[in-house]
């Protein structure tokens, strides 16, 4: 497999997929390849697809700041944010943000930055446990090919199941998600409408094609007001069965359109189909370790989650 424009980062190639470990994210979102994010905007319409584009909003830049703390650790948080104090209407904070912003920095006021640590020391103890696992992978680029379309995705973290650490082959992947909400009605309404399982199922394939087994793939949904609450949600592999077939229906669209077929003689047949009912279980709910030591709740163990959703994750 070649990728022109990547050729000049280290890579390894493990089954059918090209996997770029130390890829900067500007880099991957300017690189070649159709994401799951373009790729699920056929569903909307393919008018949405191809004239779409991507705009910067103080959301964004908050979700992305909160990300680079939770998943990739301080280190990274401190090489990509700048946090400035003070008023925000004086000429001299103006100025100095939009110097860093030029630079390429994410640039927050005081208190976003404090809300962000009090998410990170208020995440649900099986977030902490995936999100800061010893041998995690986080922020990996993949490559692979769907027929002649190049496909790339990038999971928050991937790691080997909790009870099984060491494990070289078998891959759990993670999927951080900032929102208002994490009540499971609330978050469920959030995958359907932005297409989470489809994306869980792009990834899948990904990491599939990279020659891992993905044994579960987690969201971690947590909310960016206080108390910072937090829950992990499960999607089943049948869930994300039905989101492959979707996606290869968007992918046949994007190939078509790449033949110059009529925009409005390509998409997907409207009506109800099993998305409409489409529900993740809570695997993960309770207190965090800082929590905890506050108001003496025990934080969550596997033996903690409900029975019918232990035995749907054996």
């Amino acid at each position: 497999m070649k990728i022109e424009s990547l050729k000049n980062f280290e890579s390894k190639q493990k089954g059918q997929a090209l996997i770029y470990k130390d890829l900067p994210n500007e880099d991957y979102h300017a690189s070649v390849g159709i994401s799951s994010s373009y790729i699920r905007r056929f569903g909307q319409s393919q008018l949405h697809a191809v004239n779409y584009t991507s705009e910067s909003t103080p959301a964004l830049k908050f979700g992305t700041a909160a990300h680079s703390l939770l998943v990739e650790g301080q280190e990274a948080f401190d090489k990509e944010v700048r946090v400035l104090t003070g008023s925000p209407y004086t000429k001299a904070y103006k100025e100095e943000k939009a110097e860093y912003e030029e630079q390429g920095f994410i640039v927050l006021k005081e208190d976003e930055a404090e809300i962000i640590t009090g998410m990170k020391e208020n995440m649900i103890y099986e977030g902490n446990a995936y999100l800061n696992a010893t041998n995690k992978i986080a922020e990996s680029s993949i490559y692979w090919y769907e027929d002649d379309v190049l496909c790339k995705c990038r999971p928050d973290v991937m790691c080997p199941p909790l009870d099984e650490p060491n494990s070289d082959n078998k891959i759990v992947v993670i999927d951080y998600k900032t929102t208002l909400s994490c009540e499971p009605h609330a978050f469920n309404y959030s995958v359907k409408k932005y297409g989470y399982d489809m994306q869980a199922a792009y990834y899948r394939r990904g990491v599939e094609m990279a020659g891992y087994e993905v044994t579960d793939f987690l969201f971690i949904a947590q909310e960016k007001v206080q108390p910072f609450a937090s829950k992990v949600f499960r999607i089943t592999k049948e869930q994300m069965d039905y989101g492959w077939t979707m996606m290869e229906q968007y992918l046949n669209d994007y190939k078509e359109y790449q033949k110059g077929k009529p925009l409005n003689a390509v998409g997907v047949d409207a009506g109800a189909h099993p998305r409409d009912g489409l529900r993740l279980a809570v695997r993960g709910e309770g207190r965090s370790e800082q929590s905890t030591k506050r108001g003496g709740w025990r934080p969550l163990n596997p033996s903690d989650a409900d029975p019918q959703d232990q035995q749907s994750s054996k």
